[in-house]
């Protein structure tokens, strides 16, 4: 069995032989990556603000000064970047940024409306998980293809506290504005995971603020550490924040917090958003030239990920592989890490020839045509 620091090596050396395209995954600013292993790593901070054996107690750990400064400016940078009323950089995953928005908005017993894991929607919103673990009831939002049914959901009776919008694969905006017209008592959550970088360049959904909250991962789209963010109307802060410490988590990491503001810091100056949409649509042009199967025809997305039209996603996934190519297992592909690479347009068509030669088993040449592409790399 290799030690771990080998298999830190081979890790290493295989993602610096291949070309990654999975849209759940990015790369991020190397002075982010330094801060995951700055001395905040190792450090505690509990803003208690209590009482404890007749004394008065702010927060629980001592030295915790930078920590605090630290949380404050970079929700103040989360609030500019989304232009948002509140910001919550605590939850240390998507996943567990919606367990807080959910069951801090919903009680016991309420439902919510979610897309349908068939078109695309999260396997988290799904009766076993969340909705078991809260004890809160879902139901699907009708669909057409990839996009929501409005005539359909205009139909369905009943009362809903909250309508989730987002999807794992996220390929058009939803139109929010009737969705709050259609349920104006409920709150409309947006789960941004896959589209946070957009949102952040005001490349995608420009609506999104008509949004209640909006929260997600902050490592798919967004070109951030692995961990979650919630933003959204100030007037709901208090509710989604209060008693997340001990009921979501309890150590939120503030190596990762500090990671993420500096992340925040490069996508202000950053025209990371348009370029992604730059590269889908010149990458699904390229492969439609190479007569390469794409699912959603005519639109195929209007988002920075797309999906493959095959029938065998798994073992196009395992094929492409061979040849130092990630998509993942549901075939869908996505443009995130290569942007953030340095890849603009002009490349995409190289991308298209090393796709098609892997999906027709000709692994020397897709190795030959990713190692190409590899050389016009960079790390931001």
């Amino acid at each position: 069995m290799p030690s771990i620091y080998e298999l830190i090596r081979r890790q290493e050396g295989i993602r610096r032989r291949a070309l990654p395209l999975q849209p759940s995954e990015n790369t991020i600013p190397r002075e982010a990556l330094k801060a995951l292993s700055s001395d905040f790593e190792q450090r505690y901070s509990l803003v208690v603000d209590s009482e404890y054996r007749g004394q008065k107690i702010h927060n629980a750990y001592a030295g915790a000064k930078y920590s605090e400064e630290l949380m404050k400016e970079v929700e103040r940078l989360a609030k500019v970047v989304f232009r948002s009323g509140f910001a919550d950089v605590r939850p240390i995953a998507g996943h567990l940024a919606a367990m807080q928005v959910l069951g801090n908005l919903l009680e016991k017993g309420e439902s919510f409306l979610y897309i349908p894991l068939n078109k695309g929607g999260y396997d988290g919103y799904t009766p076993d998980y969340l909705p078991h673990l809260l004890g809160i009831r879902g139901t699907e939002i009708p669909m057409d293809g990839w996009k929501i049914d409005y005539e359909r959901l205009s139909r369905i009776k009943g009362h809903f506290k909250a309508v989730v919008l987002g999807a794992s694969l996220f390929l058009h905006p939803y139109d929010i504005r009737r969705v709050r017209e259609l349920f104006p008592d409920s709150h409309i959550l947006y789960d941004a995971s896959h589209v946070f970088g957009l949102l952040a360049t005001d490349t995608f959904q420009k609506d999104f603020h008509e949004a209640d909250v909006i929260y997600g991962s902050t490592h798919k789209n967004f070109p951030g550490p692995q961990g979650g963010l919630i933003v959204g109307r100030r007037e709901l802060e208090g509710r989604v924040k209060e008693g997340a410490i001990w009921k979501y988590y309890d150590n939120f990491h503030l190596s990762r917090i500090a990671a993420l503001g500096i992340s925040l810091e490069y996508i202000r100056k950053s025209d990371y958003g348009k370029r992604c949409l730059e590269n889908r649509k010149e990458l699904v042009t390229a492969l439609r030239e190479r007569n390469i199967r794409l699912s959603n025809e005519p639109e195929v997305s209007e988002s920075a990920m797309f999906l493959l039209g095959y029938d065998n996603p798994p073992e196009i996934s395992q094929r492409l592989e061979e040849a130092n190519i990630l998509v993942d297992s549901v075939g869908r592909i996505g443009v995130n890490e290569i942007t953030m690479r340095g890849l603009g347009k002009k490349y995409m068509n190289l991308v298209s020839e090393a796709l098609e030669e892997g999906l027709r088993k000709d692994v020397s040449s897709a190795k030959k045509t990713v190692k190409k592409l590899l050389e016009q790399m960079t790390w931001p």
